[in-house]
């Protein structure tokens, strides 16, 4: 309808008995065959009731016109027909309804309207002024009520979804009563905000205004607003202020993830992809808020989530040469979405230079040389706001992970910023990591009302150091977490991100020495003296019991298989040190305590006195015995308060989710 010809003059025939009037050829008659009061009858033309019916009807009448008239619409028995010269007009008319008459079919002259210049055709008014809504659709619309079935509110949606061209952002504003949409669905689940919604689409509806149709001699121009879930486009004749068509889409649950820019890109190549047709070989000018297109790459966008795939698609659209974008920087119209904050800051944060310490945190990972594991390194640096705008470094805290990902390290080097802060003080907390900043301002509290655990039931991922991270968080109000681009050329934290960096990466160099996973020299004699017992059959040496089966693994490496347990790795003895702060100092435990530092030995490694020698390097680890002190001494936990009231609260146990009375 966004291409249909508006001329001066405009007439609508409507055909009589369309489907009667089309013949069954004699030899498919067979199939149609019934009985009927003791006798076998047969349908001689196209059954009214037949579903492809109303599609073979309007095929038929297509080929008639391409034949007659080739300007000429028709929507199944309705035909439409426009021009700007009146006599030329009623001979137009004239030679449709004879050469419809030759093929068998008549117009039923009562619903016919010729020579007019207002006509209704499939449910909208085509006048000088341009396309609009029927007057029998503000007259429905006038009687919505809010639906009590499911089969009403299916109804409902299918009688707003007619107008949804002339309402901006109709998808994002629909979506809550399209939720709504289950087979047990009753008045209970609707509630006085969908009666909001549904009132402010009627009224929007009612206040609608006519829209302009597409002509072929102007250029289309598409305008994109891109938003949080959704996006709007509207599409314009250049050089007209009234629009064709608003039109609107949701993302999908992938792309609601990608950054602001990625979002815009994808409203773009989506908007252009479908208004191709209505360009009608036209170029398009597309109108959207990037200032300099060719500069939009990957490694240009922050936070970039979409994946390499989608980038090509993008400049495949965005480099056609039929396409010309512009840029604005001023949204001119209230009736468009708001563009989102792409990395929220706490609203009390104080100005830096009220702050008693400024700290970075960075995280580092780096493939080992000749294997698949990674060993990963965090640090914070902490620094004073001088003047001058400069952080100049006072203290500078790393420490070796071990086998960890990067995002554990950025998590672990937050964990020893607030390990490393005075509650007295404000501090000021400045990371990289967008995935650390948006859990430690906004998901935290609710991880732990729920025990760290997801909807599920399951246990969200780095459930002790986010659990640590919690406990501190309540001891130390005053301190405020922000991020910052890492990086980058210019800014105000750029120098405490770059010595930070500096210091993850060498971090990581030295922690490949601490992280060693094999012996690089021969197996120690006791050892030897357990393989050849095992060979041999005789006792084992003390300390190795004789249950297990010691052998070589290769000339450096030897082997114990436990039954029931699997295959470890036997070190020697001057690097199972090593291996005990690796484990105990890592990110998997941190500190935890003797029985998670064993099990994350025992998970790979076994040699005598295993326990023995984790008990003791744990009783002289200086940083486990300040955390002794400092759980002693902290303050009791405030109580979270969790409302009484239902459907403000979740309770879960093994079973799943319980409502409030039944928990």
């Amino acid at each position: 309808m966004s291409n249909i010809v508006r001329k001066k003059y405009k007439t609508t025939l409507d055909i009589s008995n369309g489907f009667f009037c089309q013949n069954i050829v004699p030899e498919n008659r067979d199939l149609t065959s019934f009985s009927a009061k003791g006798s076998q009858k047969k349908i001689c033309c196209l059954p009214q009731g037949y579903k492809n019916s109303p599609g073979l009807f309007a095929a038929r009448v297509t080929a008639i016109l391409h034949k007659i008239d080739p300007e000429a619409l028709s929507y199944v028995d309705y035909i439409y027909l426009t021009d700007d010269e009146l006599l030329q007009h009623l001979r137009q008319v004239a030679r449709i309804v004879l050469g419809f008459a030759e093929f068998g079919y008549k117009c039923i002259f009562k619903k016919t309207k010729i020579a007019f210049l207002s006509v209704l055709f499939v449910g909208y008014e085509l006048s000088s002024e341009g396309k609009s809504l029927a007057p029998q659709f503000f007259e429905k619309c006038t009687q919505l009520q809010p639906p009590n079935t499911n089969k009403k509110i299916q109804s409902l949606l299918g009688f707003l979804n007619f107008g949804r061209t002339y309402i901006p952002d109709y998808a994002t504003r629909i979506k809550p009563l399209y939720d709504l949409i289950r087979p047990d669905f009753s008045s209970k689940y609707w509630t006085t905000e969908h009666t909001r919604i549904l009132r402010e689409l009627q009224t929007d509806m009612l206040a609608a205004q006519h829209l302009h149709t597409r002509d072929n001699k102007t250029h289309l121009v598409i305008r994109v607003i891109a938003g949080a879930i959704g996006f709007t486009y509207v599409t314009f004749i250049e050089g007209e202020v009234v629009p064709i068509a608003y039109k609107s889409h949701l993302y999908s649950a992938a792309e609601q993830r990608f950054a602001p820019t990625e979002k815009i890109l994808t409203a773009v190549q989506m908007a252009v992809i479908k208004e191709i047709p209505l360009a009608q070989g036209k170029c398009i000018i597309v109108v959207f808020p990037i200032p300099a297109l060719e500069a939009v790459t990957k490694a240009s966008v922050p936070n970039a989530k979409a994946l390499h795939p989608h980038w090509i698609q993008w400049a495949t659209s965005l480099t056609a040469t039929d396409v010309d974008y512009i840029f604005y920087t001023k949204l001119q119209t209230q009736e468009f979405l708001q563009y989102e904050v792409e990395y929220p800051v706490p609203a009390n944060t104080l100005p830096i230079d009220q702050y008693h310490r400024v700290m970075y945190t960075d995280g580092s990972a780096q493939p080992a040389i000749g294997t698949k594991h990674q060993y990963s390194a965090a640090c914070a640096v902490v620094s004073d706001y001088m003047e001058g705008d400069k952080c100049c470094p006072l203290h500078t805290f790393t420490q070796i992970l071990g086998d960890c990902t990067a995002q554990l390290a950025e998590l672990k080097a937050l964990l020893m910023a607030l390990e490393h802060t005075d509650p007295a003080q404000p501090t000021l907390i400045v990371c990289d990591s967008y995935y650390c900043i948006q859990s430690f301002n906004e998901y935290l509290r609710y991880w732990r009302q729920n025990g760290f655990r997801d909807s599920k039931g399951n246990t969200i991922k780095h459930r002790l150091l986010w659990g640590k991270i919690a406990d501190l968080k309540e001891t130390l109000p005053n301190v405020h977490v922000v991020h910052t681009l890492g990086h980058q050329s210019i800014g105000i934290h750029v120098s405490g991100n770059t010595l930070t960096d500096e210091a993850a990466k060498s971090a990581v160099a030295v922690g490949t020495v601490a992280s060693v996973t094999r012996s690089s020299s021969n197996p120690d004699a006791h050892i030897w003296a357990a393989v050849k017992a095992t060979a041999d059959g005789t006792p084992h040496p003390k300390g190795f019991p004789n249950k297990y089966h010691y052998h070589m693994a290769s000339m450096l490496n030897a082997e114990v298989k436990i039954p029931g347990v699997g295959i470890r790795d036997i070190p020697n003895k001057d690097i199972s040190p090593q291996l005990i702060k690796a484990a105990h100092e890592g990110v998997a435990s941190a500190h935890a305590g003797v029985t998670a530092t064993i099990s994350i030995l025992q998970a790979r490694y076994w040699w005598p006195g295993l326990y023995k020698e984790t008990k003791q390097y744990l009783l002289c680890c200086d940083i486990c015995q300040q955390i002794k002190v400092f759980t002693a001494n902290r303050p009791p936990q405030t109580t979270l308060l969790i409302s009484n009231k239902p459907l403000q609260c979740v309770y879960l146990d093994h079973c799943g989710p319980l409502s409030p009375d039944s928990a």
